[in-house]
C-alpha cells in the first residue's frame, strides 16, 4: 500500500506525464503546468532521495549550458521581461525531460496510461474532425472556414500539427505494449489511414508534410510488418489522391498553393513563399549584424519594423490566400533562422548538433541495415526518433521556438527515447560497432 507522499511523488507526476496528450487539446495553460508540476516534483525527489547523478546525464549538461546561455543573452540583449522570463523559465523543459526517465523508472505502468490516454485522444479528435467535415460543425458548434477542419481546437489550426507530431509517439507505444499482437498493429495502420487523410483535410501543409515524412521513415527503418505499413500508407495516399478529384477547397490548399508557391509553373523555383522568404531575409540581416550572440530572445518582433529590416516586405496577393503587411511579426516562422537571428551562431549550434546528432543515430541504423541486417534500435526508439526528427527539420516554416505549446511537443519525445536507449544500453553497441 502506498503512503500519501508517495502518491503524491511518484504516481501523481506519473499521471501527469500519462495525461499531456489530453492537455495539449486544452491548449498551453494545463500542458505547461503539467510540466512545471512534473519538474518541480522531479527535483524535490531527487533531492530528498539524494539521487542527483540523474543531473549528470549528458543529454541535460548540454541542455544546461544552452539554458545558462539563453539567460546570458537575455540579460545582455535585455529589451523588455518577455525575454528574460522566457530563458529563466525555460529550464523547465530540461528537467521534464530528465523527469520522465526518472518516473518511467519509478512507475512503468506510465506507458499503458499514456497509451489509452492517445487512444481516447486520437478517437475523439478523428470523429470529431469527419463530423465537422461532413456537416460542417462539430460537437460545440465551431464552424468550419474556408473548408479547413480544426476539431476541438475551435479556430486554432493545429489539429494537422497536433497528429502528426504525436501519432509517430503513439505508433511507437504500440510496438513497444503490443508488438505480438497483430490486431493492434491492424488496428493503428487503420487509425494512421484516417490520420493522414484527416490532416489533409485540414489544410495544414506542414503538418502534411511531417506525417508523410514520419511514415516514409519509419516504413524504411521498421523492422516488423513491414507489408501492413506499405500497405496502409498506400492506401491513404490512393484516398487522398480521390478526394483531390472531389473537394477542391482541400486540393487547392494542399497541391494547388504548394505548386503555386514552390514555382512549379514559372520559371524560377522558390523553397518558400513570398511571404516566408521575407521574414527569413530578415532575420538574416539581424545575424549579420549580431553575428555571435544574436538580438536577444524573443527581439524579433522588436527589431523587424526598423527600416533597414524590412527586406522585401510588401502587400502579398496569390491566388489562394491574402497576406497583409507582413512588415512585422512575433518570429520569423523558422526554428534555424529564429535561433539564428536571435541567439547568434552560439544558440543555432546547439540545435544544429542535437539536429546532427539525430541524423547521424538514423546513418549507422540504416547502414546496419543495409551492410549486415542489424537492427540497432528497436520499434520503439525509431518511433521517437522519427518523431524529433520531423519536429527539428529545417527547411520547413514553424512556429516560434519559446512557445509553450510547441516547445512541450518538442521535449516530450525525448524522455521516453533517452529513457529507452539507457535501459537497452544502445549507446555500447553503437561504439562497438564504430570501433569494429
Amino acid at each position: 500500500m502506498l503512503t500519501i507522499k508517495e502518491k503524491f511523488l511518484i504516481v501523481f507526476p506519473s499521471y501527469l506525464v500519462a495525461l499531456l496528450p489530453l492537455f495539449l487539446i486544452t491548449g498551453p495553460f494545463l500542458s505547461d503546468l503539467s510540466v512545471v508540476l512534473v519538474s518541480l516534483i522531479f527535483l524535490i525527489n531527487i533531492i530528498t532521495r539524494r539521487e542527483l547523478y540523474l543531473l549528470k546525464n549528458k543529454f541535460f549538461i548540454i541542455f544546461f549550458i544552452f539554458f545558462l546561455y539563453l539567460v546570458f543573452n537575455s540579460f545582455v540583449k535585455f529589451y523588455d521581461i518577455h525575454n528574460l522570463r522566457s530563458s529563466i523559465s525555460y529550464i523547465r523543459f530540461g528537467l521534464y525531460t530528465m523527469g520522465v526517465i526518472y518516473f518511467l523508472d519509478k512507475k512503468p505502468d506510465l506507458l499503458k496510461w499514456l497509451f489509452w490516454v492517445f487512444v481516447f485522444c486520437f478517437v475523439i479528435l478523428i470523429f470529431d474532425g469527419f463530423f465537422q467535415y461532413f456537416l460542417k460543425t462539430n460537437y460545440f458548434n465551431v464552424i468550419i472556414e474556408q473548408g479547413r477542419i480544426t476539431s476541438l481546437f475551435g479556430s486554432e489550426h493545429v489539429l494537422g500539427s497536433y497528429l502528426s507530431r504525436l501519432f509517430p509517439i503513439f505508433l511507437g507505444l504500440t510496438f513497444f505494449l503490443y508488438k505480438d499482437k497483430r490486431n493492434y498493429i491492424f488496428l493503428i495502420s487503420f487509425v494512421f489511414i484516417l490520420i493522414e487523410v484527416l490532416i489533409f483535410l485540414s489544410g495544414e501543409r506542414v503538418a502534411f508534410f511531417f506525417n508523410t515524412l514520419a511514415a516514409v521513415f519509419v516504413i524504411l527503418m521498421l523492422k516488423d510488418f513491414k507489408k501492413i505499413r506499405f500497405f496502409s500508407f498506400l492506401v491513404s495516399i490512393i484516398i487522398i489522391l480521390i478526394i483531390s478529384m472531389y473537394d477542391n477547397s482541400a486540393k487547392k490548399r494542399i497541391w494547388d498553393q504548394t505548386i503555386y508557391q514552390i514555382g512549379i509553373n514559372s520559371k524560377h523555383l522558390n523553397l518558400f513563399s513570398e511571404g516566408h522568404e521575407s521574414h527569413y531575409k530578415s532575420a538574416y540581416k539581424m545575424f549579420e549584424d549580431n553575428k555571435i550572440i544574436g538580438i536577444g530572445i524573443r527581439n524579433f518582433r522588436n527589431y523587424c519594423n526598423e527600416e533597414k529590416y524590412k527586406i522585401g516586405y510588401k502587400k502579398i496577393i496569390i491566388p489562394f490566400q491574402i497576406y497583409h503587411d507582413r512588415s512585422c511579426t512575433t518570429h520569423p516562422h523558422n526554428t534555424y533562422i529564429q535561433l539564428l537571428s536571435e541567439t547568434g551562431i552560439i544558440g543555432f549550434s546547439f540545435l544544429l548538433s542535437i539536429f546532427f546528432y539525430f541524423l547521424y543515430l538514423c546513418t549507422i541504423h540504416l547502414f546496419g541495415i543495409i551492410k549486415n541486417k542489424v537492427y540497432y534500435f528497436n520499434n520503439f526508439e525509431i518511433c521517437l526518433l522519427a518523431a524529433l526528427l520531423i519536429t527539428i527539420w529545417p527547411f520547413i516554416p514553424s512556429g516560434n521556438f519559446f512557445n509553450n505549446w510547441l516547445s512541450i511537443i518538442y521535449y516530450f519525445p525525448v524522455g521516453f527515447l533517452l529513457w529507452s536507449i539507457k535501459k537497452n544500453k544502445k549507446k555500447q553497441k553503437i561504439k562497438l560497432y564504430i570501433r569494429n
